[in-house]
């Protein structure tokens, strides 16, 4: 078994030494080919290193900046990854690190990117032991750089784990008026719904909002006139009758399950999608390529909604956080203030 297996992946200088292991041994290692150099003075044994997914390597990497960088605290997309959230198809050349002073030189490192940003103690929190980001700050540092899709996806997944509120992200945003970006953050909280489950239904709502379409409802129970339930939606607009899905072979395949399974959920989409159809819903479906484009979803849409908006349907719809009808839905209802509320303070002052 290779020496260095039992140390963290990558690991540096100061975990050889805690293991009463030799720098020698890393750089006789490294010639030999079974230790991999990975960036500056950080090393990590080839054959585990090759074999790990892209984006845990990234996660990793930032684990390895936590214990390594004693001055500067992860943050952005590279925190979003430490906290288990969604993330974008391919992860940054480099960690991503904010200085914790104004004092220290920008210099340049093959591995960590450092950014500088004022950081006040309420916007710090110890985990594990050691300083980081509260969740709003890189929530809302996520959506000042990342793609808007990306940074959508960050949002609704902090909020549906319980790591920020709409409110602690208002906070932040107001915290960094004027810093770098920070306005396209606006949309971002506009459309911050804890409700969508995965990057792809968050991906395609930023989608739909670009192309000018109404925000869907996420995860909505459809029942018929006879209290039976036919499925739940990724997403329902109401008022135009119609019910969106996120497609197929490609969205299982992200959610990381089995072939078998995904045979078997392909089997369930077509019942329900038959069963939305019998209601008198039209049915939008589209694929993650077609999420990011966005104009195909934006032409099914139009296509699919009804003129006299859900008249003629013969169904309930009920809120999958409460299982209330949406009209009595407590969470509709405060998006709905929030929103109105984002609205005016986003609206253009006129002096």
């Amino acid at each position: 078994m290779n020496t260095f297996a039992s140390l963290p992946q990558p690991f540096a200088h100061p975990d050889v030494i805690a293991a009463e292991l030799s720098p020698r041994q890393v750089l006789r290692a490294t010639a030999a080919g079974s230790v991999s150099l990975v960036g500056k003075r950080l090393y990590a044994v080839r054959s585990l290193w090759e074999a790990t997914p892209v984006w845990e390597q990234h996660r990793l990497l930032s684990e390895a900046a936590v214990r390594l960088t004693k001055d500067a605290i992860v943050s952005h997309a590279s925190d979003a990854a430490l906290l288990g959230l969604p993330h974008p198809t391919h992860p940054p050349a480099r960690v991503s690190m904010t200085l914790m002073d104004d004092f220290r030189t920008l210099r340049p490192d093959s591995w960590r990117r450092y950014l500088r940003g004022a950081i006040p103690y309420e916007h710090v929190e110890i985990r594990a032991g050691v300083p980081r980001l509260v969740p709003a700050r890189t929530v809302i540092d996520c959506a000042r750089q990342l793609h808007p899709r990306d940074a959508l996806a960050i949002a609704d997944g902090a909020l549906r784990a319980g790591l920020v509120t709409h409110a602690s992200l208002r906070e932040m945003r107001r915290f960094q008026r004027g810093w770098p970006g920070v306005t396209r953050s606006n949309d971002i909280l506009m459309l911050a719904d804890g409700r969508r489950e995965n990057w792809l239904e968050s991906a395609s709502a930023w989608s739909m909002h670009r192309w000018g379409l109404p925000i869907g409802i996420p995860q909505v129970n459809i029942v018929d006139l006879d209290g039976r339930l036919v499925g739940r939606c990724d997403a329902l607009w109401p008022q135009e009758g119609v019910v969106g899905e996120a497609d197929g072979v490609e969205k299982y395949l992200l959610d990381g399950a089995t072939s078998e399974a995904v045979l078997g959920r392909l089997d369930d989409e077509r019942d329900r999608e038959q069963g939305f159809v019998a209601l008198g819903l039209g049915v939008v479906r589209w694929t993650p390529r077609e999420a990011i484009d966005g104009a195909e979803l934006h032409a099914r849409f139009r296509a699919a909604a009804r003129v006299d908006g859900s008249v003629g349907v013969g169904a309930e719809f009920s809120c999958s956080c409460c299982e209330r009808p949406l009209s009595d839905c407590a969470v509709e209802e405060s998006l709905r203030l929030w929103r109105q509320l984002l609205t005016e303070e986003f609206a253009p002052k006129v002096w």
